[in-house]
């Protein structure tokens, strides 16, 4: 009985996946949707955080992600905290690139997924949540945050990314996106380092409403 459930469960995953693969496929031919500011134009100071550098990321992976504006700025505040923020912006997810989830291109060179969960946003007027990692490599730890701001949403999962790019595709003519990533390092604990992080983020999510696309264009 307990297999056959299981195998059950295993036809319906495989009947959904390709069920989204067609959608995505069928929905292909939308209208790519040009960001409403440059990238490079994102605040250099955010709260008491301040920029103290920049990544320029290689041809070869920026023509592997697809992606059409990005920034990965390190910020610090005047205690010596560090944030690493990665924004990856795309006129038509799966068309022209598509996302590539930290699940997936964190763990590597010894870094490793030690937890996984959700944190709520206490943005005022939004209810929705982020997505947590804490990655380990020998006694080093890092809290990762990321979400998808799409279309005037605020997404953790992967899977409801799917989801709701599948319906603005057919509804809107729709998939353009963002992927944030907002990194630190937990040198003074998970906890205060998720704390730092979250704040951090809630800054992040207001400023991009400047230069990403709404619900409405």
């Amino acid at each position: 009985m307990k297999n056959s459930m299981q195998k059950g469960r295993v036809l319906l995953l495989l009947a959904l996946f390709a069920a989204a693969w067609y959608a995505l496929n069928m929905t292909a031919e939308v209208k790519a949707v040009p960001i409403k500011r440059g990238l490079a134009d994102f605040p250099q100071r955010l709260g008491d955080y301040r920029l103290s550098g920049a990544f320029q990321s290689s041809s070869e992976e920026l023509e592997m992600l697809g992606v059409d504006d990005y920034i990965q700025y390190n910020y610090m505040n005047d205690t010596g905290a560090r944030m690493n923020l990665y924004v990856g912006y795309y006129r038509a997810v799966g068309v022209t690139g598509s996302y590539h989830s930290p699940k997936n291109c964190l763990p590597g060179g010894g870094w490793g997924i030690a937890d996984a969960k959700q944190l709520p946003l206490r943005i005022a007027g939004a209810k929705s949540a982020i997505a947590e990692m804490l990655i380990k490599n020998g006694g080093e730890e890092q809290v990762v945050l990321y979400w998808y701001q799409n279309r005037g949403r605020i997404i953790a999962s992967e899977y409801w990314e799917k989801f709701w790019l599948i319906k603005d595709a057919l509804f809107m003519g729709r998939r353009d996106g963002a992927f944030i990533r907002v990194m630190t390092y937990a040198t003074d604990g998970r906890a205060a380092a998720e704390q730092r992080a979250l704040q951090f983020s809630e800054l992040v999510i207001p400023a991009l409403d400047e230069f990403l696309p709404g619900a409405r264009l």
